[in-house]
């Protein structure tokens, strides 16, 4: 929508008393939003990002007449560019068989627009996604100079075989994923990746995965499958282990990064509160299962009952699963043990 306001010294000032949704408004051209959202000052929505980069772009061929700017617009109706979740992090949804609702795993472009990037969990295993990743990869302006991958779960790592025909780079990973994976560089933790103009850290954040690899950098967190913008995130009884991953969310909600970019769904713009979100429901769920074993109740199905009763449209499978994870969490505490599938306090 255009919106003629007439001429900049006469549009009146804006009233926040009456609003209950903004907290700030101000006038300004497009480039100068996109300058404090470039250097992080500022958090846009990914459509309007790209707005506003057409409409810059339009501008610029049009004069800076607004009205040319906007009549071009509407004529030429640009089709979608690339999904900006920040700037130097791109995002190329790849459909996966990953855990419902999510049915897609989001690959990375991380790095400097226009230097050095990595493509982090390529995870396409059918040509149309490779196809999508290497369009992105085409119209970027910077150089690819390696792939990676958060973790080595199946909806992470995408077929290796179709990824290095695609890609003729190296591939990074935690020496963890390089049991499964071949790397050619081992990430630890602290490394600084200098990509271009830009710098991430390696931040080694095991619970979900032992390996799992995050990436921090002025942007944000690339959060891999810490945290989901859709959905939730299962622990694997006998890979992850509960009481590390909440360790974990803590020490990531300390970072403060300025956004989370996870592995499925969404751009979360409110890091911190995802984070208590996080914790809280997790260390209720923990608490949850230790009173159901202190009640006296043994097996694993029924402590799941008792421990899910406040959640009856959980899925059962999973819930068994998930209660699985919390038990053996509280044996590695010793706080309780299983004698022949029975779980009783220590």
């Amino acid at each position: 929508m255009h919106l003629h306001a007439g001429l900049a010294k006469d549009v009146p000032e804006i009233d926040l008393e009456p609003q209950t949704e903004f907290t700030e408004i101000l006038w300004a051209t497009p480039n100068e939003i996109l300058q404090k959202w470039a250097s992080h000052e500022m958090k846009v929505a990914p459509p309007v990002v790209t707005l506003l980069m057409e409409i810059e772009r339009t501008l610029e061929r049009k004069g800076r007449d607004m009205l040319e700017a906007a009549r071009d617009i509407s004529e030429r109706l640009p089709s979608r560019r690339s999904i900006l979740f920040a700037h130097g992090v791109e995002v190329v949804p790849v459909r996966t068989a990953t855990l419902p609702p999510a049915d897609h795993t989001n690959c990375y472009l991380v790095g400097d627009p226009e230097g050095d990037f990595i493509l982090v969990d390529p995870a396409s295993h059918l040509r149309e996604g490779m196809e999508d990743m290497a369009k992105a990869v085409d119209r970027h302006k910077g150089t690819l100079i390696a792939m990676m991958f958060t973790h080595s779960h199946g909806d992470h790592v995408g077929d290796i075989g179709l990824l290095r025909e695609a890609f003729d780079v190296p591939i990074w990973g935690s020496e963890y994923t390089a049991r499964t994976v071949e790397c050619q560089r081992i990430l630890t933790e602290g490394e600084m990746l200098e990509l271009g103009n830009q710098t991430w850290q390696v931040l080694i954040t095991p619970g979900h995965h032992p390996g799992h690899i995050c990436l921090l950098g002025d942007a944000g967190l690339i959060a891999g499958d810490m945290v989901a913008g859709i959905g939730t995130i299962l622990i694997p009884p006998h890979t992850g282990d509960m009481n590390i991953y909440m360790e974990q969310l803590e020490r990531l909600k300390r970072l403060t990064p300025h956004l989370l970019f996870p592995s499925h769904g969404p751009v979360i713009a409110l890091p911190t509160m995802k984070f208590d979100h996080y914790l809280s429901h997790r260390k209720a769920r923990h608490d949850a299962v230790y009173a159901a074993v202190k009640s006296g109740i043994q097996s694993l199905p029924d402590i799941a009952k008792a421990a899910y009763a406040d959640t009856p449209d959980a899925h059962p499978g999973l819930a068994v699963d998930q209660t699985l994870s919390h038990l053996m969490s509280h044996q590695r505490a010793g706080t309780i043990v299983e004698d022949s599938t029975k779980w009783s306090v220590q």
